[in-house]
């Protein structure tokens, strides 16, 4: 019997969602108590996050989180991308650690517990 998603359909959709730009995200829904309803949850706090990183020139946060961690594409195709081509892996380290900053703020502000860990 086949579905109407196939599995690789399915784990491409956190992907597809990241990367719509839209800026509608999924509401968050408090009242799904469910291990689903918390991980939409966490997808939809992924956007926010991603969506508040700043792109600009000279902190392009949201490109390399896109384009290097999204998109899985390599760090030096990305820093073409970029325009920077000075220690490639500070300026990705830089992009997590903002990301992750952001991240726990908005799950703290929308109270989607428990918290991410980001070690």
């Amino acid at each position: 019997m086949t579905g109407l998603f196939s599995v690789g359909s399915l784990s491409d959709y956190p992907k597809l969602y990241l990367l719509s730009g839209s800026q509608i995200p999924t509401d968050i829904n408090l009242k799904d108590k469910s291990r689903i309803g918390y991980y939409c949850n966490v997808l939809a706090i992924t956007w926010l996050a991603i969506n508040q990183l700043e792109d600009t020139p000279q902190l392009p946060y949201r490109t390399i989180i896109i384009e290097r961690f999204i998109k899985r594409k390599r760090m030096i195709d990305v820093m073409k991308i970029i325009n920077y081509s000075y220690s490639p892996s500070e300026k990705a380290n830089q992009a997590l650690k903002k990301f992750a900053e952001t991240f726990r703020q908005e799950q703290i502000k929308n109270k989607v517990f428990p918290l991410v860990e980001f070690d």
